[in-house]
C-alpha cells in the first residue's frame, strides 16, 4: 500500500470531509481495492477528528459498499457493484408513476446498442450461450416468477456477447426495476410472452448473421411492444 497523503479537517461536516479524503484516496489509488485502512486510532489522529467522526465516515462509505469492516480483522476497501445503485433504482421506480416509462426509455437506449454491438462482435460461443438462455426461456414460458429470471439471464447474455463492460454494467444496475416490469408483464398480460418470445427469436436470427442494423430494429420492436403493453395494463387498470 502507498503511503498515504491526508489532510487535517477543519470544516463543520467532519465526517463528510472524511468521505471525501477517503474517496479521493482510493480514486487516485493510493488505496486500492483490498487494503486495510491504518488502525482507527492513527487514522482519527492523522485527520485531526475524533473516533466517533471517523467511525460515523467509514459506517457512511460501508452503506456505498465502498469499504468493508471484517470483525477481527479491520476496514478494507471493497470493490464497487452495480447492485446498491440498482437497489435505489428499483425504488424510485416504485414510487414514481412515470418510473415504469423512464426506465424502458433507458432500455431502450442502453440494449437496442447491446443487440448492435453483439451483431459485430459475437463469436460462436457467445451464439451458443444465448441460444441456451432462450431454449431456457421457452421451457419455462407458462411459469411467471421463474420465466422472469431467465428473461433477464437472456439479455444478459446480449450484454456479454456486445462485449462493452460499461454497457454489461449499466444493464446490470437497471436489473432489479427491469425484473419488476417483466413480473407486470408476465403474470398480468400473458399475451405480452408470446410476443416477447417472438422478437427474441428475431434479434437472435440478426445476431447469428451478424446484421447489426437488423438486431437494433429487433430489438427497438421488442422494448416499444413491452412499452405499449404497459400502457395497455395501465388503460386497464
Amino acid at each position: 500500500m502507498k503511503p498515504l497523503t491526508l489532510q487535517t479537517v477543519h470544516r463543520q461536516r467532519l465526517s463528510y470531509e472524511v468521505v471525501r479524503q477517503l474517496e479521493d484516496l482510493i480514486l487516485s489509488n493510493d488505496l486500492s481495492i483490498g487494503d486495510v485502512l491504518p488502525p482507527e486510532r492513527e487514522l482519527a489522529e492523522r485527520l485531526g477528528v475524533s473516533r466517533n467522526i471517523l467511525r460515523e465516515a467509514i459506517s457512511s462509505m460501508v452503506q456505498k459498499r465502498l469499504l468493508e469492516v471484517r470483525q477481527g480483522s479491520g476496514t478494507y476497501v471493497a470493490c464497487p457493484t452495480a447492485e446498491l445503485l440498482g437497489d435505489s433504482l428499483t425504488f424510485f421506480v416504485k414510487l414514481n408513476a412515470t418510473g415504469f416509462y423512464e426506465l424502458l426509455e433507458t432500455r431502450i437506449a442502453l440494449e437496442v446498442q447491446i443487440a448492435e454491438l453483439a451483431a459485430i462482435r459475437c463469436n460462436q460461443e457467445d451464439i451458443q450461450i444465448i441460444e441456451s438462455r432462450l431454449s431456457e426461456l421457452e421451457v419455462i414460458v407458462g411459469d411467471a416468477d421463474q420465466y422472469v429470471e431467465a428473461d433477464i439471464r437472456f439479455h444478459t447474455s446480449l450484454a456479454e456477447a456486445a462485449k462493452n463492460t460499461v454497457l454489461r454494467l449499466l444493464l446490470n444496475t437497471i436489473r432489479g426495476a427491469t425484473r419488476e416490469n417483466i413480473r407486470l408483464l408476465s403474470k398480468r398480460h400473458p399475451t405480452a410472452i408470446e410476443e416477447a418470445m417472438r422478437h427474441h427469436r428475431l434479434i437472435i436470427k440478426a445476431i447469428k448473421q451478424h446484421h447489426p442494423e437488423e438486431a437494433r430494429e429487433a430489438m427497438r420492436k421488442h422494448l416499444d411492444s413491452v412499452r405499449e403493453d404497459l400502457q395497455e395494463l395501465e388503460t386497464v387498470n
